[in-house]
């Protein structure tokens, strides 16, 4: 096994050492003094421009492949936030899970700053105490985050892929868990892999679907935009997001096509108010900026308890780009009076979705 990269304190991955009442000894576990809440990483760890979205807080290597992290989400995040402000986002998990296997591939594992990271699988799943778990209180939610890697595979001495599983702990119980399976790409093969044409921005944006309809409250957080086709959708991919297009990429971002497939569940159970508390998504294709992506939405059978599956389709250029299977559960139980989904969006003149036929779309890998 490969030793994990001991950390230059001077260096771009710094972090406790001995000298700082921190550090780590495998056979006694953490040392004290170490505040896990301290500060937030390096941006650059989390590939991240702005501080205020990095969550990962601090780290510890407590073995070969298992790392201790501390994570930390504000009392009310300006995107990631559900009706009603009383329980945090938990869409927040899957940003958190990204952010710690990009920090776990840099500073445990030595991967050089400017290489690249492909998702090409996410999921989490709220724990036992379910919704409550995410109460929003009085202060920040600080969370432990207790990582172990699998299949991790090294090419040249050099890290080439990884698996994250995580547990996620808040105030010493149960919060969630989750998974994420990581690909190195250095930056020749990655300018390779892309072509010199790719473009950063999108031609023109679509017009919104009405936010109250996706559970957004402004039109510039819609991801979604109708057409014909009650069930589909034309992607929103806005490059001046602060958020979801925290700094200039040449594809479609993982978190935004989680969050198209949130609203595209929460459109279905309109106007009744859900969260994803699982969530799979698997990433078969770069989704280019400068070509049309549609969101198909997909219920797998009928509510029990509140919760519904649905199973959410990305496709462009006539393939399956990427697939997200949700768990929808009631914010705060249905609404007064609903009798069901309720359908209002109107087609404002744009191609309609392509005609399916009824054919069942292949799976992404």
């Amino acid at each position: 096994m490969p030793s994990i990269v001991e950390p230059d304190p001077h260096g771009p991955y710094s972090h406790p050492g001995p000298g700082s009442g921190g550090g780590f000894d495998f056979h006694d576990g953490p040392a004290t003094g170490y505040d896990f809440h301290d500060r937030t990483v390096s941006r650059h760890l989390v590939h991240r421009a702005s501080v205020s979205e990095v969550f990962i807080t601090g780290w510890q290597a407590t073995g070969p492949y298992d790392f201790l992290l501390g994570a930390q989400w504000p009392r009310l995040h300006g995107f990631y936030r559900l009706p009603g402000d009383r329980f945090h986002d938990p869409v927040l998990l899957a940003e958190t899970i990204r952010q710690a296997g990009l920090l776990i591939g840099h500073a445990g594992f030595g991967v050089p700053r400017g290489h690249h990271f492909a998702m090409e699988d996410l999921a989490y799943a709220l724990g036992e105490p379910g919704l409550p778990g995410l109460a929003v209180t009085a202060g920040p939610a600080s969370l432990m985050l207790t990582v172990g890697c699998e299949d991790v595979r090294m090419r040249g001495g050099e890290l080439a892929s990884l698996r994250v599983r995580i547990e996620v702990t808040r105030d010493g119980g149960p919060l969630g868990h989750g998974t994420g399976q990581l690909r190195v790409i250095s930056p020749a093969s990655y300018a390779r892999l892309r072509g010199p044409a790719r473009r950063t921005t999108a031609p023109r944006l679509p017009a919104p679907a009405a936010p109250e309809l996706v559970g957004r409250a402004q039109p510039a957080d819609v991801v979604l935009s109708p057409t014909l086709a009650p069930d589909t959708w034309l992607l929103r991919a806005d490059a001046t997001h602060p958020v979801l297009f925290d700094h200039e990429l040449d594809h479609v971002p993982g978190m935004l096509v989680l969050e198209a497939a949130r609203q595209a569940a929460q459109r279905l159970r309109h106007p009744e108010p859900v969260v994803p508390v699982e969530l799979v998504t698997s990433f078969d294709h770069y989704i280019e900026l400068d070509r049309p992506c549609f969101v198909r939405a997909i219920p797998e059978g009928d509510p029990a308890d509140g919760r519904l599956p649905v199973r959410v389709l990305l496709f462009q250029d006539g393939r399956t780009v990427a697939e997200c299977r949700l768990l929808t559960a009631p914010v705060d139980g249905p609404a007064e009076g609903s009798t069901g989904p309720v359908r209002r969006d109107a087609y404002d003149g744009r191609p309609a979705a392509p005609d399916l036929g009824g054919t069942r779309l292949p799976l992404a890998s």
